[in-house]
C-alpha cells in the first residue's frame, strides 16, 4: 500500500480503564510472585553453639524460631553422614532451609536442622527418640569441638543449592513474563491498532496481524449494535479483536470498543471504531465504498 495514497486513522481511545486494569492485574499477579521472591532471598539463620557442656541447635526463618539443647554428656555418637534422598515427614523444607523430621533410605528418620546440603553429622543422644542431623560447615572441626566441649559456634556452609537457583530464576522469569505480557496487552496492543485506507482497501493492523478488506461493494455506516456473545477472539480495554454476535449476526470486530463505531457490510460483516468517523467514512467513499451518513443508534442491552 503506497504511503502517498493512504490515510491512517487511530481508533477511539479506551480511556483510563486500560491503566486501571493494568495496575489491578499487576497487583493481583505480581505481588504473590514478589512475595515468593522475597521469601527466597530472605536468608535463614541456623547455628550450632557449643558452650557449657551443651550443644544448642537454633534455626530462624522470618518470625519462626526453633531451638533444641542437647547435653553433650548424653550424646553417645557423632558421625559424619551423607544426607541424600531424604523425604520430609513433618516440618519445613525450602531451598536452603530443611528443619523438621526427615527420613533417609540409609539412616532412617532423623530430626534435622540444616541448609539442605548433603554433608552432615548425625548425633545419637539418649535423651532423643530419633537421631539429630546437622550440617556444620566443617564436620571434622565440629565433632572435635563437640567432644572437647570447646565453646564455639558453627553454621552451615551457606551455599545455595541448585534447586534454590532454579526456583529463583523461575520466579524472576515468570515475573518478567507477567510484566511484559501486561504491558503488551494493555499498552502495546491498543497502540498498534490502526486503520489505513487507500488503494481500494481498508487495512486494519492489530497486535498480532493485519487484515485487508476490499472496499468495492462495501456499505459503511455509523452504528451502535445490539451486543451479543463472543464467538472467538479476545477483548481488552482498547483492543477488541475477534468474532461477536452483534445485531444477532456474526460480526468480525477490529476495534477499540465494540458498542459503537462504523459497520462495514459486504463480503463479511466488520465493526471498526475510528476516532474520526466522518473523515474515515469520507476516505472509505473515496476508495469505492458506499457510505450512509445517518447513524443507526438502536443499541439495546
Amino acid at each position: 500500500m503506497g504511503e502517498s495514497s493512504v490515510r491512517v486513522f487511530r481508533p477511539l481511545p479506551a480511556g483510563p480503564r486500560a491503566r486501571v486494569w493494568f495496575f489491578v492485574l499487576l497487583a493481583v499477579l505480581g505481588l504473590p510472585l514478589l512475595w515468593l521472591m522475597l521469601v527466597l532471598l530472605r536468608a535463614p539463620k541456623i547455628t550450632y553453639r557449643i558452650a557449657d557442656g551443651t550443644l544448642t541447635i537454633a534455626s530462624t526463618l522470618g518470625s519462626s524460631h526453633q531451638e533444641k539443647t542437647l547435653t553433650i554428656a548424653r550424646i553417645a555418637e557423632a558421625r559424619p553422614e551423607w544426607l541424600r534422598g531424604g523425604a520430609l515427614r513433618f516440618g519445613t523444607e525450602k531451598p536452603g532451609f530443611c528443619v523438621g523430621f526427615f527420613a533417609y533410605p540409609r539412616i532412617g528418620e532423623v530430626w534435622q536442622v540444616s541448609d539442605c546440603s548433603d554433608e552432615g553429622v548425625v548425633l545419637v543422644a539418649s535423651t532423643e527418640a530419633t537421631p539429630v542431623a546437622v550440617t556444620p560447615s566443617d564436620r571434622q572441626a565440629f565433632m572435635k569441638a563437640l567432644w572437647a566441649s570447646s565453646p564455639v559456634t558453627f553454621a552451615p556452609p551457606g551455599r545455595r543449592s541448585p534447586t534454590w537457583w532454579v526456583t529463583l530464576f523461575s520466579v524472576i522469569a515468570v515475573m518478567l513474563v507477567v510484566v511484559f505480557g501486561l504491558v503488551a496487552v494493555f499498552f502495546v496492543a491498543p497502540a498498534r491498532l490502526r486503520y489505513a485506507v487507500g488503494e481500494g482497501v481498508l487495512e486494519v493492523t492489530t497486535l498480532l496481524s493485519r487484515r485487508r478488506i476490499p472496499l468495492a461493494g462495501v456499505r459503511a455506516r455509523p452504528h451502535r449494535p445490539l451486543l451479543g456473545a463472543r464467538l472467538s477472539g479476545f477483548a481488552i480495554p482498547g483492543h477488541v479483536v475477534g468474532s461477536w454476535l452483534l445485531d444477532t449476526m456474526a460480526t468480525t470486530v477490529l476495534a477499540s470498543v465494540r458498542d459503537e463505531g462504523v459497520l462495514l457490510e459486504g463480503e463479511g460483516r466488520f465493526m471498526v471504531s475510528p476516532h474520526e468517523p466522518e473523515a474515515f467514512m469520507a476516505a472509505l467513499a473515496s476508495q469505492g465504498a458506499t457510505v450512509t451518513a445517518k447513524a443507526e443508534m438502536q443499541r439495546r442491552r
